[in-house]
């Protein structure tokens, strides 16, 4: 009975707070690429790994070969993996408190907690792979939970070579388990052998394969997103904000606390030591240190609590174990209560601003209605564009508007995930992670782009600015006046943009008293924006006398 309410819960949580997050997007358009032939690639003839999240982005491809929208079929899949980890700490809670412990009350709080954690179920959408990674991560540990005979130890494997096609960072959890059975005495290489197995013949061959393919060792966004540097100082903020809003998790450090208190010496370390090494609660405490220490050296993420999402199941285990340890019936009630209690009634952080310092809650900014207007964009730049030879830069949050226009050739241009030079430019200062190499205007015109789409917004009061361009109410940036390209387009009367030719033309009648030193900087904005990209030498030439009489 309980356990149905449980399920029920988690799915009308994950249903009521689901949404798309842009970088989905990125994903929906490999997938596309991969289904019509072109390869896992964002532009068709450019080798760039932007996604982080292969096995993610080879299920999506699945579904849009069955002709399924992958909005929906993302949705779906990331609820049936949420769903199927709450059905995994049931059943571990089950076998924990009806075999291991005399707790008359039978809950399986872990699952009860995943269940009524808000940013578990936001995330168990998104269109991005939390879900899938952390169901995996929890299927490992449940088969290791199990008797320790090969099979079990074997198809644990498995699921952590899973974990790592989805996303790298599952390595985390192989090395967890590893130390794990290296602290247990008995078996401990030929467990680790049997674990390793799907890794060494799966996993191994696949990252040299796509070494070869991208042609560096690490995917794009791994130097997109300078995840090699350290960043503690925001890796600690993050870390921070989440265990504020979900304030009961401070019961993890009260059991820490009793438990370093029973360390008096060093022979009862290694009798604890002891009576915990054939246990799965070991194997949940190695991996979330090791994961909450991996999330603080990279910065954590701009995105609000989606890095700790996959540790959440284990912190929530480790504090049912630690309840069912006690010994009054009194204390595991009122323990119980509590951590339920703060669950329910989080910290908001969130409700003034959607953004505190440089994390997002995400859910609150991508909306149905924020959906909409960027697919109406895309459809809208797919019809007038669609014949035409341009080369789009993007925003991070336009991804979902490049992936409805369907252009040819698109760079995100913030964080450089589909561009190996703006990947791999180095940082001198830290700011919003992942967030830290958006391209110059000059390193888009030497990328050949034509027009930029940032935020999506409307002009307030009237005038287009020289490399404004208006579709319908939409405003993009012109980066390369492509004369073909835009002679093309003024026969559409819903876009609108000052013809280059015509104000060069009318520049110095117009100008008033202007000096030589700011039409010389206009004739480099011109040369880089117009002359470079056109051969019109008359018009170049004329300008250039007439700068030159300016005294």
């Amino acid at each position: 009975m309980i356990s149905g309410l449980i399920l029920a819960i988690g799915l009308i949580h994950a249903y009521n707070y689901a949404f798309v997050n842009d970088d989905a997007f990125i994903s929906f358009r490999y997938a596309e690429n991969f289904v019509a032939g072109n390869g896992l690639v964002y532009n068709t003839g450019e080798r760039v790994e932007g996604y982080t999240n292969f096995l993610w982005t080879l299920l999506i491809a699945g579904g849009l070969k069955l002709q399924i929208d992958p909005v929906l079929f993302s949705s779906i899949l990331g609820i049936l993996f949420h769903l199927g980890t709450l059905i995994l700490f049931i059943l571990i809670s089950i076998r924990t408190q009806l075999q291991e412990t005399s707790f008359k009350y039978f809950i399986p709080l872990t699952a009860l907690l995943l269940s009524l954690n808000r940013d578990s179920n936001v995330y168990a959408t998104s269109g991005l792979e939390t879900s899938m990674y952390t169901f995996f991560i929890v299927a490992g540990f449940f088969f290791l939970s199990l008797d320790k005979i090969r099979r079990n130890i074997l198809i644990a494997g498995i699921f952590a070579l899973l974990a790592m096609l989805t996303r790298p960072d599952g390595i985390i959890f192989l090395a967890s388990v590893l130390i794990y059975f290296i602290i247990i005495t008995e078996n401990k290489w030929k467990n680790c052998l049997i674990f390793l197995l799907p890794s060494i013949f799966i996993f191994l061959p696949y990252w040299i394969w796509r070494w070869n393919y991208f042609g560096f060792f690490f995917p794009n966004s791994f130097y997109a997103k300078s995840i090699g540097l350290t960043y503690y100082s925001q890796g600690l903020e993050y870390v921070w904000l989440y265990f504020q809003t979900y304030y009961g998790l401070i019961i993890l450090f009260v059991a820490a606390i009793i438990a370093l208190l029973r360390f008096k010496t060093i022979s009862r370390i290694k009798q604890e030591l002891k009576i915990i090494s054939n246990h799965p609660i070991l194997i949940a405490g190695i991996f979330s240190i090791l994961y909450i220490l991996f999330v603080i050296r990279i910065g954590g993420d701009f995105m609000h609590a989606r890095f700790l999402i996959p540790v959440t199941p284990f912190l929530y285990y480790l504090i049912e174990r630690f309840i069912l340890s006690v010994s009054k019936s009194y204390l595991q009630v009122s323990l119980t209560s509590v951590i339920i209690l703060t669950t329910i009634f989080r910290y908001d952080l969130y409700t003034k601003e959607i953004s505190v310092g440089y994390v997002v809650d995400e859910v609150q900014y991508y909306t149905r209605d924020h959906l909409e207007r960027a697919k109406y964009l895309g459809f809208t730049i797919k019809k007038y564009f669609d014949v035409l030879p341009v080369r789009f830069a993007f925003s991070g949050a336009q991804a979902r508007v490049i992936y409805y226009s369907q252009t040819p050739y698109a760079l995100e241009a913030l964080t450089g995930l589909t561009d190996t030079g703006l990947a791999h430019q180095q940082i001198s200062k830290r700011g919003r992670p992942g967030h830290e190499k958006s391209a110059s205007v000059e390193f888009l015109q030497n990328r050949k782009i034509n027009f930029f789409i940032g935020p999506v917004s409307t002009l307030s009061n009237g005038g287009l600015p020289i490399n404004g361009m208006k579709i319908d109410s939409f405003i993009l940036q012109i980066i390369r006046y492509d004369k073909s390209i835009m002679d093309s387009l003024q026969k559409y009367p819903q876009i609108q943009f000052v013809p280059i030719d015509k104000y060069i033309d009318s520049y110095f009648s117009d100008a008033k008293d202007v000096t030589k030193e700011t039409v010389m900087n206009d004739y480099k904005f011109l040369h880089d924006y117009f002359f470079s990209v056109n051969k019109d030498s008359m018009r170049e030439h004329e300008f250039l006398r007439q700068l030159e009489n300016i005294r």
